[in-house]
């Protein structure tokens, strides 16, 4: 009887240790953070927060996972994987930010058919530099070859992320008071929301990615596929200013700003303030949905929705806006009426 090896069912471990190591190497190169204790290699990945907990009344660690959905499956069919790894990081830690904790560490979660160098490093380097945008230190991972889940080429990718916060300081609906204002933030495009629908509609239309189209400065490929906006750069030295924050991803602005409010209030939200982009109006013309139906979907141009006091609205404002981001007002928290989300 012939010899089975683990090589031979399809999974080569030696070939995925070689490439983690290496890219462990240049990680540990570019990595300059003194908390972090180990990287990519050992059992576990060992983090200092000393210094981060010193300053906090009562430090809470605050965790997030999630992934890049469907999106993957355009970027493959497309050749266009190197934005990936800031969707996935602008998931996880956008998503701290909304309870008030900017991200401390993160790890990624890789599976493939078959382990392929460059789609794995194109990944892994993606990751990497998105987390320097997030002002956060990669520390690990797990990288899984599964020849009888996937098909060839087919991966998915998700990751996980923990940041500290104050417990008093802590963002959400208990802080949210009648009368405060909400604070749209733009995205920067779809996100990673929605792909399911936006196949459909590159099947439909026949889009080619290399061709223009038509209402922006990029191609299909560079519209359809912009990287999610990472907010902690914007938003991370004035968190406390906030009284709760919402990251309208799946389930659009119905489903998310709610989560953000206390029982009995509703967001109004003033409908001249709330003008779709472009992007989303092609999306809406092609798909055939209804205003509510398209804000029920996708973010729709506003990638966060901040709640602030009247008076820290201006400054709240300034702040975001200075570093790159369009910020501006589109309603504010009333006593609930009929719905959670009213359009004035």
């Amino acid at each position: 009887m012939e010899k089975l090896t683990y090589q031979k069912a399809g999974v080569n471990p030696e070939k995925a240790a070689e490439l983690l190591q290496g890219f462990g190497a240049r990680l540990r190169q570019s990595n300059q953070d003194p908390r972090v204790l180990s990287g990519v290699g050992p059992f576990a990945a060992c983090f200092d927060i000393k210094a981060d907990v010193a300053p906090l009344n009562s430090p809470v660690l605050v965790s997030s996972c999630d992934g890049v959905g469907t999106k993957a499956m355009l970027a493959l069919q497309w050749g266009v994987l190197d934005g990936l790894g800031q969707d996935l990081v602008a998931m996880n830690v956008n998503d701290l930010l909304c309870v008030g904790a900017p991200p401390l560490i993160f790890l990624d979660y890789y599976a493939t058919s078959h382990l392929m160098e460059d789609q794995m490093m194109t990944l892994l380097e993606s990751i990497r530099r998105a987390c320097d945008l997030a002002q956060c230190s990669l520390v690990g991972g797990e990288t899984a070859e599964m020849p009888g889940l996937y098909k060839e080429k087919e991966f998915d990718l998700a990751g996980f992320c923990v940041g500290i916060a104050d417990r008093k300081k802590l963002l959400g609906p208990d802080r949210v008071q009648d009368g405060d204002l909400l604070l749209a933030i733009e995205s920067s495009g779809v996100h990673s929301n929605g792909y399911s629908l936006i196949r459909k509609l590159v099947e439909q239309e026949k889009l080619d990615p290399k061709a223009p189209t038509g209402f922006s400065e990029g191609n299909w490929a560079e519209t359809l596929l912009a990287p999610t906006n990472i907010y902690v750069a914007a938003l991370k030295d004035i968190l406390p200013e906030f009284n709760a924050l919402a990251h309208i991803t799946g389930g659009g602005l119905y489903e998310n700003l709610p989560r953000a409010l206390p029982k009995g209030f509703a967001a109004q939200v003033d409908k001249d303030e709330w003008v779709l982009p472009p992007l989303f109006q092609w999306i809406q013309e092609k798909a055939g949905l209804e205003t509510k139906e398209m804000l029920s979907t996708f973010n729709c141009g506003v990638g966060m929705i901040g709640i602030c006091k009247p008076e820290n609205a201006e400054k709240l404002m300034s702040h975001v806006q200075s570093k790159g981001l369009r910020c501006w007002p589109i309603g504010r928290v009333a006593p609930l009426q009929n719905e959670t989300v009213e359009w004035l």
